[in-house]
């Protein structure tokens, strides 16, 4: 929900909003999530003077703020979500990544590919998966280097004679998302309706094209989706407008296109998808990978930019994690798990996980299944 303020209230004393959670359907197992955004094109302060807090309890959260914003992005999220952390071998082209933020926004999305760049530009070798090529739009480097090309669509693998800046010549899925945002990960995602492996190829060619465009990275208003540059091919892109961008060249819309007209974020396109349903391995080969739960907890992160306030929703990373099923085992970790099989029969196997843990004094939980198709060596 977006309130929007009058451009005359720009100037009033700061008020105090009293949010009701029963009013705005808030649930015993949801989180209340309000992020002021304080001009038409960014969520980021542009002057002195903008401050924010939040207070909470069991019944309403309360907001006060020194000025009065441009407008609230008031929604829901769950206390509770699951991540199954597959390798890229699982994953199919097209597949959606996401990183969960202080509040879920800023947040971040992205699509996996598994295919190069002559690959996507051809319908030949449906199916086939590198296990390491995502894209995504993303203004600087990760693994701790603080090397900045703002304006640049950022695409992470190395790929040649292309116009634009290539910052993660060396990153991966593997490398990101499995190991360095590990703890924020979500899972790999999959669109919930039909999509054919042409769907897919078309999916990572746009994404391919853009960046070859010269595609720039950008927040604000880009986040409705896109913005064109005039006299140019080049387009602004947040990103998960990229990414519902992308999906939207296949038909696939995954957020109605009257809902992004004005706004658009991570959350509300994640809310849409669901996890990996099932993935294919053989027999003899070992099947493993990281699952984990993420928890809301109302955490101390002082004053900044992401979450306006001395308090946010941080969703952290757990090992409450329960194996329902026969096959395999579930080895504890600090804040994870570690689920391992090797299957020795094929067949199709429901692998059923239970995720749980204490929200707010009360236990909340969530089950998934996970089908593994186990093929033959010469299937």
């Amino acid at each position: 929900m977006l309130v929007l303020f009058r451009e005359g209230t720009a100037n009033a004393p700061g008020p105090i909003f009293h949010l009701s959670h029963e009013a705005l359907g808030v649930e015993v197992e949801q989180v209340l999530i309000v992020q002021p955004i304080l001009n038409q094109t960014s969520y980021v302060p542009t002057e002195e003077g903008y401050e924010a807090q939040f207070f909470k309890d069991s019944l309403s959260t309360v907001v006060r703020f020194t000025k009065i914003p441009y407008c609230l992005l008031i929604s829901r999220a769950d206390a509770l979500y699951t991540a199954q952390h597959l390798p890229g071998k699982f994953l199919l082209e097209g597949d959606l990544l996401y990183h969960i933020g202080p509040n879920w926004i800023p947040s971040h999305s992205a699509v996996y590919l598994g295919v190069d760049y002559e690959t996507a530009m051809t319908d030949e070798k449906l199916g086939f998966n590198n296990e390491v090529t995502f894209g995504e739009s993303y203004p600087f480097l990760s693994h701790g280097y603080n090397l900045v090309e703002e304006g640049v669509f950022v695409f992470p693998n190395d790929i040649e004679n292309h116009s634009y800046v290539n910052l993660f010549n060396y990153d991966t899925y593997e490398s990101r998302w499995l190991r360095y945002w590990a703890t924020s990960f979500s899972g790999a995602r999959r669109f919930p309706g039909e999509i054919s492996p042409q769907d897919r190829r078309k999916i990572s060619r746009f994404m391919y094209e853009t960046a070859e465009k010269g595609a720039l990275w950008s927040v604000g208003f880009a986040w409705s989706g896109f913005w064109d540059l005039p006299f140019t091919d080049r387009d602004l892109y947040s990103c998960v407008g990229v990414v519902e961008k992308a999906y939207e060249s296949a038909g696939r819309n995954i957020v109605p296109f009257w809902e992004d007209m004005f706004y658009l974020n991570s959350f509300e396109q994640f809310s849409r998808t669901i996890p990996v349903p099932e993935i294919t391995s053989m027999v003899g080969d070992k099947v493993e990978f990281r699952i984990n739960s993420l928890l809301a907890e109302w955490t101390y992160v002082g004053f900044d930019k992401w979450s306006f306030g001395d308090h946010a929703w941080i969703w952290k990373s757990e090992s409450n994690v329960e194996l329902l099923s026969p096959q395999g085992s579930l080895e504890v970790k600090n804040d994870h798990c570690i689920f391992t099989w090797t299957p020795l029969e094929t067949g199709d196997y429901p692998i059923i996980f239970r995720f749980f843990g204490e929200f707010e004094g009360k236990e909340v939980e969530k089950y998934h299944t996970l089908t593994v198709h186990v093929t033959g060596k010469d299937s």
